[in-house]
């Protein structure tokens, strides 16, 4: 595998970036060109993904991460004693204009405080479709949002974005509120992984990805998978 090891901003936060992932990537855009995809969670109050999804194939994530625990595991340094669990495999697609994005979805993000969640995105378009960032939370300096700093973090956002209107678009450079600190640029069969607790964000550079389309619009398979202490006691 082509693998790419990247420390991102001040906090130095790990993100493994592997070219050339799949063998045959253009089965999985077939098999979403054939899917039933529909809206994901709190779409109708404008928060979270904004888009549609659809289940990934059967098996989808065991073999993925047949060929991924061991390297999450060495460049995350996950203890051998920490589980595998595997809780979400998706197929992805950025659908909602910019003019209906709500507050929460104009912003970066985390998808867990939880430190031993772990994002894997496989990109299945084009260097078109833009990428990942990374940010800072310019008042905290925040890069990651861990149970000891998600309630203070929450805290100033929810005074920030009251105080200071945001554009009304997908979140890509530096703001007002944000630093972009890092960031991977869109390939086709390119895959990502990072902390579910690090901040990042879809970074859309036309309307061309905001596409019901699988084959023409911004088309990703995303796993959430954790590492469980097994040992610990009760």
């Amino acid at each position: 595998m082509n693998t790419q090891v990247l420390s991102v901003g001040e906090e130095k936060n790990t993100v493994v970036v592997i070219d050339d992932f799949l063998d045959a990537p253009e089965n999985l855009v077939v098999f979403a060109s054939q899917a039933s995809f529909a809206p994901w969670p709190m779409a109708a109050e404008r928060k979270g993904y904004p888009g549609v999804r659809a289940a990934a194939p059967e098996h989808h994530g065991a073999r993925m991460m047949e060929r991924l625990d061991s390297v999450i595991r060495r460049h995350f340094s996950v203890p051998a004693s920490h589980e595998l669990k595997i809780h979400q495999e998706t197929l992805n697609l950025i659908t909602v204009p910019e003019a209906e994005l709500g507050p929460l979805q104009r912003a970066p993000h985390f998808d867990t405080s939880a430190p031993g969640l772990y994002a894997v995105l496989l990109y299945l378009c084009d260097e078109s479709h833009g990428g990942t960032g990374f940010y800072r939370h310019k008042s905290t300096g925040y890069e990651t949002i861990s149970p000891q700093r998600v309630e203070h973090y929450l805290d100033c956002c929810y005074i920030e974005f009251n105080k200071y209107r945001r554009p009304q678009k997908y979140c890509l450079d530096s703001d007002d509120l944000f630093t972009r600190v890092g960031f991977v640029p869109a390939r086709f069969n390119r895959l990502v992984i990072y902390r579910g607790n690090t901040l990042h964000s879809a970074n859309i550079l036309n309307e061309k990805s905001i596409s019901f389309d699988p084959v023409e619009g911004r088309l990703t398979a995303n796993l959430f998978v954790s590492y469980e202490d097994t040992t610990a006691t009760p």
